[in-house]
């Protein structure tokens, strides 16, 4: 029990990060939305990507699926089950190849920030 709680502890200082780069790229996607916007020029390049998700319970992935809800420009279409597939709408995408990785590299800042430690609990492990 005791090892558990020092687990949980020595998460906060990544899920602080997290937020923080959360709030960097929710403040900068509002500002290129805002910009596109208020400008005659559109820049809009809309597609929908599939991006193969590293998730493993239903809490991770809706929680990613929400998180790419809130930032504008994006928008979580569906989630598939088996295999974890997140389909996102963007409304910026030049290089659907160059979206997805930008989405792994966030669901991964976003994992790192939740997940306690890197591997399954094991069933029974009181440890």
């Amino acid at each position: 029990m005791i090892r558990r709680t020092g687990q949980e502890l020595a998460r906060i200082p990544r899920l602080l990060v997290f937020v923080g780069y959360f709030a960097y790229a929710l403040v900068v996607a509002s500002l290129w939305v805002a910009w596109d916007v208020l400008t005659p020029r559109q820049r809009l390049r809309a597609g929908i990507v599939a991006m193969p998700m590293q998730g493993r319970t239903p809490m991770e992935m809706t929680l990613m699926a929400n998180l790419v809800s809130l930032t504008p420009g994006t928008l979580s279409v569906t989630i598939n089950a088996e295999p974890n597939v997140l389909y996102v709408h963007g409304m910026y995408q030049d290089d659907a190849e160059a979206f997805r990785q930008e989405l792994q590299d966030f669901e991964r800042r976003m994992l790192s920030a939740v997940r306690i430690h890197d591997r399954p609990s094991r069933t029974g492990d009181m440890s």
